[in-house]
């Protein structure tokens, strides 16, 4: 009976070890692995790059007027009509020194030239009159030569009158923006008290700072490495905001500057020259930028920002300028494989450098997708999860 329950159990037991398989004991399976990160991507895609060549300077007016006295004396007249900001035209009476005073039509004459004004016309009526007594045969001709060679005098000493009453005069000689009046009325004035050994002292002591504020020039200086990448006629993009790159604005493409979508505050202009020599201490060389023709909303002397167009490369296979990471110095994206969500380290060339995208020689594809945010903690071979992904955008087409 015993043996007949043995065998029983051995059974039993077989036929547990038949169902389970292959005799060994059931285990769980493995859990999937996590993601190590989560993160932003992008798609490579072709574009039109442009490159920007950064300087900066300090805008001035084209047309700049710096007016004096030429010689000291006490300004008896300064229009207390004006003050700075105020619009005057080419040829309005600013300012006088003591020895003009208005004529009875009320022009404003000076001493000098009204002396010279009536010995001038005296000298005319005595000149007309010798020349007709000549022709009657009732003057001699040294009575003639003696009243023409006074009239000649009285010429030469109308002109220099002139001269004279313009130097103590300051008229404005062109249409512009009254921006300095350093001058009042009463006060002594003398050529010494002006400042022209730098620009910031003559804007303090010059009695009179005309502008036009329509059209301004900006000089730079840019390594000798740059002399090929600039030209005459290039185009520039002016910007007030000091130290801010042209990035995250919606009316500025990647792919060219805009003809008539400069941010708020900015002014499109163009490279009006380039000097051929170098400075042999610096190694740098000079350009003059100018603003295109228009409304300006610069102010003569403001410390701007001038990015100029450089080199570009058309139809450009390219990535966001945030994907790019180095070792060694050498550039790397992390590419996406979108069927294992997993990444992988990837060498690349790069080509030009745009404003948001960096063109691309030779490691990807166009269509490939890249790691932009979350890449710092990533090695290749790592499973992500990908949070957004940046739609590739074609912009291969003008504005």
């Amino acid at each position: 009976m015993d043996n007949c329950v043995k065998a029983l159990s051995a059974i039993f037991v077989l036929s547990l070890a038949v169902a389970c398989g292959d005799g060994e004991p059931a285990t769980e399976a493995p859990p999937s692995p996590e993601p190590v990160a989560s993160v932003q991507t992008a798609q490579v895609a072709r574009r039109d790059v442009v490159t920007w060549i950064f300087s900066e300077g300090t805008a001035r007016a084209i047309e700049r007027e710096f007016l004096s006295f030429e010689s000291a004396g006490r300004i008896a007249y300064v229009d207390q009509t004006l003050k700075e900001g105020d619009l005057v035209e080419a040829g309005q009476l600013i300012a006088y020194q003591e020895k003009n005073r208005p004529d009875e039509d009320g022009t404003i004459m000076h001493a000098a030239v009204r002396e010279a004004r009536a010995d001038l016309e005296l000298a005319q009526r005595t000149f007309s009159r010798f020349s007709a007594l000549l022709e009657q045969r009732s003057a001699s001709q040294q009575e003639y030569d003696e009243a023409k060679a006074k009239l000649e005098q009285a010429q030469v000493k109308y002109r220099n009158a002139l001269i004279t009453a313009s130097e103590s005069r300051i008229v404005s000689p062109i249409n512009g923006i009254l921006a300095r009046l350093n001058i009042e009325q009463g006060y002594y004035f003398t050529p010494q008290q002006v400042q022209s050994s730098s620009e910031a002292g003559a804007l303090h002591t010059v009695p009179v700072v005309i502008i036009n504020p329509s059209a301004f020039e900006v000089t730079i200086s840019l390594p000798s490495y740059r002399d090929q990448e600039i030209a005459v006629g290039g185009r520039v993009l002016f910007e007030r905001n000091i130290g801010q790159e042209i990035t995250g604005r919606a009316n500025v493409r990647d792919t060219d500057m805009p003809s008539h979508e400069a941010g708020d505050g900015d002014v499109l202009g163009t490279v009006y020259a380039i000097s051929p020599s170098v400075d042999p201490e610096t190694r740098t060389f000079r350009a003059k930028l100018r603003t295109d023709e228009g409304p300006q909303t610069l102010q003569d002397g403001e410390f701007i920002t001038a990015w100029i167009e450089g080199p570009s490369a058309q139809d450009a296979l390219t990535v966001p300028i945030e994907a790019i990471r180095y070792t060694d110095n050498t550039p790397f994206v992390f590419l996406l494989s979108g069927q294992t969500n997993t990444v992988e380290k990837t060498p690349i060339r790069m080509g030009l450098r745009g404003r948001h995208y960096i063109q691309v020689l030779d490691g990807v594809s166009d269509g490939d997708t890249v790691v932009t945010k979350g890449r710092s903690r990533l090695s290749s071979g790592d499973l992500v999860r990908v949070i957004e992904q940046t739609a590739a955008e074609n912009t291969s087409a003008a504005p």
